[in-house]
Parts: C-alpha cells; structure tokens; sequence
C-alpha cells in the first residue's frame, strides 16, 4: 500500500480490507486505521473527505462527501456517510421501442441535471457514447447529445431498425445521499483523503451484516462465512543498528531480553501491531528480513503473538544470517478467540552488548496468511 503522505499514511484496515456495515436505509458505516509515518497509531482530529468511484483506478466519479473534522483514538477511527453527500447514480430511460419504419428518434432527458460525459445509448446491437462516439464508427448508427435541450437524438443510416427493438439512453444526475448508487452500480471503490491528499489504493466496498465476533449465525456457525487471504501488513522499513552506543528500553512483560550492558539498560527495539478485529485465525507470517552485522556481532530479530494481556501465544526468532534479504515463513496456526485482542510484536536486538549494543536488523515487508469473514455485497 502506497504512503499517501509522508508523515501520516491511512491504511484502510491495513490488509486491504474496509470494514463497511450498513447504519441506516441510506448509511454505511467505516472503520479505519491512521498511522504516522513511524507505524504509530495518531490521536486527535483530521479532516476528511470521501468519494465512491466505479473502478480501482480512475473511472467515474459515484459519490462525494465531506465528512468535516473525525475523531482518531490510538489511530482507530470510524464515520458514516451516505446522508450528506451528493450521488452521481445511473438513470436509464426508454428512447423508444422501434416500429420497423422510423429510423431517427428523440428523446428529453427526464432530469434537468446531467453530468459531463456520462450520457450513452444502447439497443443491444449498437452503442454509443459521448467519450467513444458510436461503436460501428458511424458506418449504421450514431447518436448525438443537446446538453442545452436536455435531448438525445438516434440515427439509424441503412433503414429503420426491426420492430419492437428497445433504444436505451443512460446517463448520471448528481442527487442526494447514497440513492441508486450500491443498487446500479458494479462494486464502487471508495477514496478517502486526509487534511486533503487522498490515500491509495482505494478500497472495494464490502458489507459485513451481521456481528464480527461471533460464533453463530443464526445457529449457523461463523466458520461457514471465512475464507483464507493473502494481505499484506503495512510494516515496512522498521529497522534498527547499532554501533556501539544508544539503545531502547521496552517494558514489554513478554520479552525476555538476551542482552543487558554494565548499567542494565535492555538494547533492543519493539513494533506492536494490533491484529484487526475481523481475522479470525492466523495462519502463517511470510517476512522478508535483512540482519545486520557490526564488527563481529550479527543483530538477532525476534517475533511474537502475544494475547490482549502480554501473554505470549507464539514466539520465533529468526535464523542470524547477514544477508541483504532473507525470507522466513512463520508458522501459526492459531485460532483467535471470541473477544480477545491480539498484538503482532517484532523485535530488533543486537548481537552483542559488551561495552555498548552492536549489530541490528530490519523488517522490509510482512504478508500474513489469514482467515477472515467473506466479503459480502451490500444487501
């Protein structure tokens, strides 16, 4: 996932997932994490904004809101949009349904407001738009568009079109709110942007209906709903060295520090990642790692699962090979029970404290394997 910006990134529940849940007859909800540029979860307030498109990259423009100033609590944020907004939804109508003589037809668009570009007709044989002109090149059929009448004529050029032959027009007209949008349109994507820079990539809609953590559906169980994903983490370039002086001192009580200098102080560095509330079970960590070496001392690099209360679920440490990139495979396998919170922990520790801290590592890029709830379209 790209950083958007470079002291804040948001990570759309950080495994390319969005979480979205319906809150009203014309309201979703959406839940999201805003990082630093450091990993760490922000606190305060940012400003926000969101659009729906209809493709991953460009396409059309579905939807706009502004959603002022949302609250972020330890980079845990949520807003619902869908009440005040303006929609760009779909309109079809009938140009006419053809009676084997009349070979040019018109029509007054029924909405006074029409956006740029968007207008096209169809018979099911022919189409036509206003970016890409008539699909036979003009040869039978073509069209043309009165943004100032609000009218779309028809042409047909080798004589009339069979009888009973549907001449469609489709065209966008901004409305309020969500209407016609998640009805007509294929798997809008959303976007949202932060203090005004817009994030990537955008995210596909999903609804989840029904509670995240539970183990039952309707005496159904849950299980039935997961499917196995490949996502990858957003922990990157976190790193650390040392050359002989400085350190980290983390009270983290499942650590068991491997290193301690004349005065005591435990060298080595933590990146605690939340686990986000829809996986249901880890699988395996691929991780690609690079150790370091200073003068003889060759860095060490540690892993935990560690339980909402510090308690260390699974532990690994990575082989001590210097190399540029290494890559390990870590095997979980581990279910995560209704309730509970999960942390992710990586530890970076030198190979040696002796008159100072030595050695390091990084974490260059982390891919978890995972059961999570299906995505489901909204209903």
């Amino acid at each position: 996932m790209k950083l958007g910006m470079k002291i804040e990134s948001l990570l759309a529940l950080l495994l390319g997932w969005a979480v979205f849940t319906q809150a009203g007859p014309s309201e979703m909800n959406f839940q999201g994490v805003l990082l630093d540029g450091s990993g760490n979860g922000v606190t305060g307030t940012r400003a926000m904004t969101l659009k729906l498109h209809d493709a991953a990259i460009g396409g059309n423009l579905l939807y706009t809101e502004d959603l002022g100033n949302v609250s972020v609590n330890k980079g845990v944020y949520s807003f619902n949009f869908g009440m005040n907004g303006t929609g760009n939804p779909k309109v079809t109508e009938t140009v006419t349904v053809a009676d084997g003589t009349n070979s040019t037809f018109q029509k007054i668009l029924a909405n006074t407001n029409v956006v740029s570009g968007s207008v096209s007709v169809t018979d099911g044989t022919y189409n036509w738009d206003q970016i890409n002109g008539p699909s036979d090149g003009g040869v039978n059929f073509d069209a043309s568009y009165s943004s100032a009448l609000r009218r779309i004529t028809v042409n047909y050029y080798n004589g009339a079109p069979p009888a009973g032959r549907i001449v469609r027009v489709t065209y966008r007209s901004p409305s309020a709110g969500l209407a016609g949008i998640l009805t007509n349109e294929n798997d809008p994507w959303i976007e949202v942007a932060v203090n005004g820079i817009s994030q990537s990539p955008r995210q596909k809609i999903n609804a989840v209906p029904f509670a995240l953590r539970a183990t039952k559906v309707d005496s159904v169980d849950v299980s039935n709903f997961q499917e196995t994903v490949e996502v990858d983490f957003p922990i990157k370039r976190f790193h650390e060295s040392w050359g002989g002086g400085g350190g980290h001192f983390i009270n983290l009580s499942n650590h068991l520090p491997n290193g301690l200098n004349a005065s005591g102080t435990v060298y080595y560095k933590n990146l605690a990642y939340d686990v986000p509330f829809f996986v249901r079970e880890i699988l395996s960590l691929s991780v690609n790692y690079s150790v370091l070496q200073s003068g003889s001392s060759v860095g060490q690099m540690e892993f935990y699962l560690a339980d909402s209360i510090g308690q260390t679920q699974v532990s690994f440490n990575f082989p001590r090979v210097q190399t540029n990139s290494s890559f390990v495979t870590i095997p979980i396998n581990l279910k995560i029970p209704t309730g509970e919170s999960f942390k992710i922990v990586f530890n970076i520790v030198p190979g040696s404290t002796s008159g100072g801290a030595y050695g390091g590592g990084y974490i260059n890029s982390v891919t978890a394997r995972v059961k999570a709830l299906k995505s489901m379209g909204f209903q």
